[in-house]
């Protein structure tokens, strides 16, 4: 879905880039671009939260086994819907039997782990996360847990709506690295997204931002 998002806006994406120095300097080299590696546990120790960007199930076990272990003090699921094979009412037991070294997966879950259902893409999970984080009032660094090769794309957008906050990457090797004509399509997805990022929320609206195009929903 996010190829024909980007798509809709490439021109402006286009301009944004060449007219946007921020943007351009943000840019990451094309050969370091993906380079993620797990933080030390100071590292981790020291956020306010974790937040899973959903997609493959091996990101949201990294999230729970974190919060099970003391890590982080809570975790925020952004996207918990049927588009990322996820349901709410059977979260406990989906992630029970996929982890089953956490001994009381709902009392971890009543306790500590939040979730949003509406988000269905890269950008609306920045800015869901956004709002989970106005709401609780949190302060500190967060925990960004998604994919290796997703990465780029969502630090990008998380740290693009939460500028002033110091964004912590854990990466997930939940599928191979990304090779060749692939790999560079997602670099030029990661340029678009920076790009995209720094323009008025007006600029693809309801077709990128969804139901985040404008002020935070009442549900999320």
């Amino acid at each position: 879905m996010l190829p024909r998002l980007l798509g809709a806006v490439v021109g402006l994406v286009v301009a944004g880039i060449a007219a946007t120095t921020q943007a351009a300097s943000a840019a990451v080299d094309y050969f370091t671009f993906d380079s993620f590696s797990i933080p030390s546990q100071v590292q981790i120790r020291q956020v306010s939260a974790a937040v899973v960007f959903t997609g493959r199930f091996e990101r949201v076990d990294a999230g729970l086994q974190l919060v099970d272990a003391g890590a982080v003090p809570r975790l925020y699921i952004s996207g918990v819907n049927g588009r990322a094979g996820i349901l709410p009412a059977s979260f406990v037991k989906q992630f029970s039997a996929r982890n089953p070294d956490i001994p009381d997966l709902k009392r971890l879950v009543e306790c500590c782990v939040e979730w949003g259902e509406r988000a269905e893409n890269t950008f609306q999970n920045a800015q869901d996360t956004k709002c989970w984080v106005d709401r609780r009032r949190l302060a500190g660094p967060l925990l960004l847990i998604t994919s290796q090769r997703h990465m780029a794309r969502a630090m990008a957008a998380l740290s693009g709506t939460l500028p002033d906050r110091v964004i912590v990457p854990y990466p997930v090797d939940d599928a191979p690295p990304l090779v060749g004509p692939m790999r560079r399509r997602e670099y030029l997805n990661y340029l678009a997204t920076i790009a995209v990022v720094k323009l008025p929320r007006t600029v693809g609206g309801q077709r990128i931002y969804g139901p985040f195009a404008g002020t935070c929903p009442s549900t999320l």
